[in-house]
């Protein structure tokens, strides 16, 4: 239940960090009866749309800004545009970070990833998007980055079946769930947080290919890269670096791009993962860009403190 003080918070222009709400308690339910005007006006103030859910009137906290969230998105988006450090400028990738990606522009209503890219090629400033996710005219990013915490995996899968992944939007969902961290638990010995983490990918063109007539998606790939197995105890699959990782496709990054001029192919590449070479080169030298959990893994204990 809502209290005073948090119902009278969404009537201030107070920051989210003031309501001092125990993760524990999400989602919890701040206020009913708002239309999307309201709410939008309020969630701008404080920057903050991606921390809350607005059905039909409802509003509610699903997430909190928290170390571990905040530095999970920040450390994917850093080893994912370094793999782009060596391409040329129209090659590159723009990191558009939680950028409001408007799903309804009649209505004005948006939603807004922890993260989201796209290849500089899509970005035409002649040329408005024919299905444009912003008033600008800009298309909508081929990569899109979501962390949950609190937020339930079932309310990130609605989000990715009814924004991310409908047609001639986004090609790729990244979700991190981060795992309770119940009763903060650590191996006695070490003091290695015991918490699970895991790493779904999402890929709207890898489901379409198994089955043509697919209407919702699911992950494609699941990864486990905690501490602990789905029954609480202590794992040791991701202890050091290289040993757990997500790879993102290259087709899915520069999906819909304009094909550049003619370049020498590059794909003679030595790699475990078997690829097909995309009708034009890309920049990326690899099957696309590997993402090490381990390093994110780490930034995630390390946000959790000594305690």
């Amino acid at each position: 239940m809502t209290d005073e003080k948090e119902k009278n918070w969404w009537l201030s222009k107070d920051s989210l960090g003031s309501l001092g709400v125990e993760e524990e308690r999400l989602p919890l339910v701040l206020a009913r009866d708002v239309t999307f005007s309201q709410f939008a006006k309020r969630v701008e103030i404080i920057k903050a749309r991606r921390f809350f859910d607005y059905r039909n009137g409802t509003i509610t906290i699903i997430e909190l800004p928290t170390g571990e969230h905040e530095v999970t998105h920040s450390k994917f988006s850093r080893q994912f545009t370094s793999a782009f450090n060596n391409a040329l400028a129209q090659d590159d990738i723009e990191d558009w970070g939680a950028k409001s990606l408007y799903t309804n522009l009649l209505s004005d209503e948006y939603e807004e990833p922890d993260a989201c890219f796209i290849p500089k090629r899509l970005l035409d400033p002649l040329n408005p998007a024919q299905n444009p996710c912003d008033r600008n005219g800009n298309p909508w990013p081929t990569i899109i980055l979501e962390i949950a915490s609190s937020e339930t995996l079932q309310h990130v899968k609605d989000k990715i079946n009814d924004y991310w992944l409908v047609p001639n939007r986004c090609e790729d969902v990244i979700v991190i769930k981060i795992g309770t961290w119940s009763g903060r638990r650590r191996n006695n010995q070490t003091r290695r947080p015991l918490r699970r983490l895991r790493c779904l990918k999402f890929c709207r063109t890898a489901t379409l290919q198994q089955n043509p007539n697919a209407t919702t998606f699911d992950a494609i790939e699941e990864i486990e890269f905690g501490s602990v197995y789905a029954n609480g105890r202590e794992s040791h699959f991701c202890t050091g670096p290289h040993m757990k990782w997500i790879t993102i496709n290259r087709d899915c990054i520069y999906a819909g791009c304009p094909q550049p001029p003619q370049l020498p192919n590059l794909f003679s590449v030595i790699s475990s993962v078997p690829f097909r070479p995309p009708q034009f080169p890309y920049p990326l030298q690899t099957p696309g860009v590997a993402i090490d959990l381990y390093d994110i893994q780490q930034s995630i204990f390390q946000a959790m403190g000594p305690n």
